[in-house]
């Protein structure tokens, strides 16, 4: 084994320490081999000049898999060598077989986080510290090395609203591929963008509601104030009444707030099961 501090032999006493933990750092690149492997003594030498010749762009972890074939089996080794990648804890990408040098090469450099995720790392960090100042320029200087960067878009809308500045989270999200508009959070964001901006007073809104039940602008209004002050469950009940009283009201507005209220809270809140079940009896009466 080449001499090298990027380089090191692992076991399952070590695992988690030497792969798990450090790839929270630095991506570890895991080698299961066994000494009576061929390919693998083909692969070896690869893997290790990669190691020193990238100088900390990655960790090459050795397993011997005849000595832990218990994390062989963790990690699904049915053939080696095999090669896992390793980034914030967690296995990223992989690959079986012994490949040339320039595959590996390009499996590294499509799979090893560039400066742009890295910089996206720290913004995330400084997000969790709520330091948004700090997690708005990190997100900067990723956007300025790779501009459609999906994950800095969509950290820069989050800390925008954060900070109060709509317009800025309204620009990122215009920025976004459209397969990332498609995200789970991206739909979010944009539905609390929209209803963000919702900021009538709600005993007036109420006032209007009562006095002129047949005021569906005013329900609407209603039901997106409530929404923007976090009171779900009776904004989607505005909305759902708007629907009852008129469907094609506002090119069926009631029913378009009740789904950016289902992609604000995301597929797993439990209101949303319910109010589903309230729509499509509603629709299909």
């Amino acid at each position: 084994m080449a001499e090298s501090r990027w380089i090191g032999n692992v076991d399952g006493g070590t695992f988690a320490r030497e792969v798990l933990e450090r790839s929270r750092s630095v991506p570890v690149l895991v080698d299961f081999w066994a000494s009576w492997c061929g390919p693998c003594r083909t692969l070896g030498p690869i893997l290790e000049k990669l190691a020193v010749e990238m100088d900390g762009r990655f960790h090459l972890a050795k397993i011997d898999s005849d000595r832990d074939p218990e994390l062989a089996r963790r990690y699904g080794v049915r053939g080696i060598p095999a090669v896992k990648l390793f980034v914030d804890g967690e296995m990223v990408d992989e690959f079986t077989g012994a490949l040339p040098e320039v595959q590996v090469r390009r499996f590294l450099d499509q799979s090893l986080p560039g400066e742009a995720d890295k910089q996206v790392g720290a913004a995330r960090l400084a997000e969790g510290a709520s330091d948004w100042e700090r997690a708005a320029d990190h997100y900067r200087q990723a956007l300025a090395l790779d501009e459609t960067h999906g994950e800095a878009l969509l950290g820069m809308a989050r800390v925008a609203l954060e900070l109060g500045d709509p317009d800025g989270a309204r620009t990122a999200l215009e920025r976004l591929k459209p397969r990332d508009r498609e995200r789970v959070e991206a739909k979010a964001l944009i539905a609390r963008l929209a209803f963000g901006a919702a900021e009538a007073d709600l005993d007036s809104l109420r006032g209007r509601v009562a006095e002129r039940p047949e005021d569906l602008e005013a329900r609407m209004a209603l039901g997106e104030a409530l929404v923007a002050r976090e009171q779900y469950a009776e904004g989607m009940d505005c909305f759902l009444e708007v629907v009852r009283r008129d469907r094609s009201h506002g090119d069926d507005a009631g029913r378009k707030a009740l789904l950016r209220v289902f992609d604000l809270l995301g597929p797993g809140h439990p209101l949303i099961r319910a109010y589903r079940q309230k729509l499509s009896t509603l629709l299909f009466a």
